[in-house]
């Protein structure tokens, strides 16, 4: 009895001693299994979503350009605020280099008032001659005519020998009946009747084709009528055109007349205040304005040749614009489109003006309009566009979606049953994603998707056939 109960006491002791090492194995081997968080697929609403960013830039800019050649004695500064009554800057030139423009403005003048005559002359002449294409009558083509008289008088006589040897027939039968003539006289009418049945038949063969020549000819006369009146309609709008464009040059003229007056006037005035001239903002333009920028070698002292840019002002008119940079991918992206606009604390709004293709990406062009805000332009603006949201069978967040060189896949656990409890393993599925935001994207498969959980986050990496713990998002810090 002794020996029995140290043999099941041994017994015991092993037995606990095989779980023990079985489970304490196990855990052993768990320590060096990848933790996952998952995520079970769903349907719902999901829009398309692109971020990127972009300096803000005014929208509305001028460039000033000196009126005249000299040396320039003052200026505004980059950054100063301007108006219509503000001094950009002031030219001082020459005196003899101005009474010599001046000449030759008033050489100018002339030329372009004998330009102005002799256009206006061009114009009298070729504005009759369209009077006259108006006035004269189109040439009138000669109407075909169908001559039918001639078959119908050959018809005609036709019938009348008919109607004749028809009489002689029954003449003759009773002289043949009586035996005064022979049977031969009968058989040459007769005859006589085949010839003119013939002819007969020939005549309304040609009298058809004379038809229908008659009907190919008119065809052809209204072709030609058409036509006739396409030419002389395009030559009246040949000259109209003409006629139109003379009348253009001849604004141009005008317009030139008054931009030589206005030099003039500036040369002299110029002259008067002893060879200085101020330059302020032109009349009638938007006044509330800063100097943004002063061209390269523009300073004081600086010599400036006629038409030279001097600097570029930028309009105070709370409009600016951004230039962002979005992949061809995000095709989604339209003009017109509402924009959120993240400026340091501030939320713009703004609208996709234009949409440039630039390589492999796209340079959408926002406008903004930031009145109220606290925006003066060149600072880093993060813009969002989003798409229209639609609903989708299937949807992921977008760290559960993987890549490799076959293309887009997500791992989804497997439960497998044991002898000690169950094991989980990562299973692979290949997936088309399709419109996504920033934090989900919508997927379809090539074959039924799973419906167990998916793996989104690991804090190992993890490769199909693994076996896998399942833990909280928060158990762990991800590493996918």
């Amino acid at each position: 009895m002794q020996y029995k109960k140290i043999l099941t006491r041994i017994t015991i002791a092993f037995v606990g001693i095989v779980v023990f090492l079985t489970f304490f194995s196990r855990t052993l081997a768990d320590l060096h299994v990848p933790r996952v968080s998952v995520y079970l697929i769903r349907g719902g609403a999901i829009g398309p979503e692109a971020m990127s960013s972009g300096i803000l830039m005014p929208a509305d800019t001028e460039i000033i350009f000196s009126p005249a050649s000299g040396r320039i004695t003052q200026i505004v500064e980059v950054g100063d605020d301007i108006t219509a009554r503000s001094v950009l800057f002031t030219v001082s030139s020459d005196m003899q280099t101005l009474m010599d423009n001046l000449t030759q403005a008033e050489h100018e003048r002339s030329v372009n008032a004998l330009n102005i005559d002799r256009t206006r002359s061009e114009q009298l002449a070729e504005q009759q001659r369209l009077n006259q294409m108006i006035a004269e009558p189109a040439s009138v083509l000669t109407t075909p005519i169908l001559r039918l008289w001639e078959y119908d008088m050959q018809l005609e006589s036709n019938t009348n020998d008919v109607a004749r040897i028809m009489d002689e027939l029954e003449a003759l039968e009773i002289l043949y009946d009586e035996g005064i003539i022979p049977r031969q006289s009968i058989l040459d009418r007769e005859t006589e009747l085949v010839r003119l049945a013939q002819a007969r038949e020939q005549i309304y063969q040609r009298r058809n084709l004379a038809i229908q020549n008659h009907e190919l000819a008119m065809e052809a006369y209204e072709v030609s009528v058409a036509n006739q009146g396409r030419n002389r309609q395009a030559q009246i709008t040949s000259q109209r055109e003409r006629v139109t464009q003379i009348g253009f040059t001849l604004d141009m003229h005008m317009l030139e007349t008054d931009r030589i007056a206005s030099r003039i006037n500036d040369l002299l005035e110029q002259i008067e205040a002893g060879g200085v001239m101020e330059v302020l903002l032109e009349d009638g333009t938007f006044s509330n304005r800063t100097v943004s920028e002063l061209m390269p070698g523009i300073m004081i002292g600086s010599l400036v040749h006629e038409g030279a840019p001097v600097m570029m002002t930028t309009f105070r008119n709370h409009q600016f614009v951004i230039e962002a940079s979005f992949p061809q991918d995000d095709d989604f992206i339209r003009r017109g489109q509402a924009v959120e606009i993240l400026i340091g604390d501030q939320t713009l709004e703004g609208r996709t003006s234009r949409i440039t293709p630039d390589g492999a990406r796209n340079i959408a062009t926002i406008e903004v309009n930031a009145v109220g805000s606290r925006v003066s332009g060149g600072e880093l603006a993060m813009v969002t566009i989003m798409g229209a949201r639609m609903n989708h069978a299937a949807i992921i967040p977008v760290s559960a979606l993987r890549t490799d060189g076959q293309g887009y896949f997500i791992l989804f656990v497997e439960r497998v049953e044991q002898t000690f409890g169950s094991s989980y393993y990562a299973r692979i599925e290949r997936v088309r994603p399709d419109v996504r935001d920033a934090n989900n994207v919508a997927i379809t498969s090539f074959s039924p998707l799973p419906e167990g959980p998916i793996i989104v986050n690991s804090d190992m990496p993890v490769r199909p056939g693994e076996r896998v713990r399942l833990v909280a998002d928060y158990a762990f810090v991800p590493t996918r």
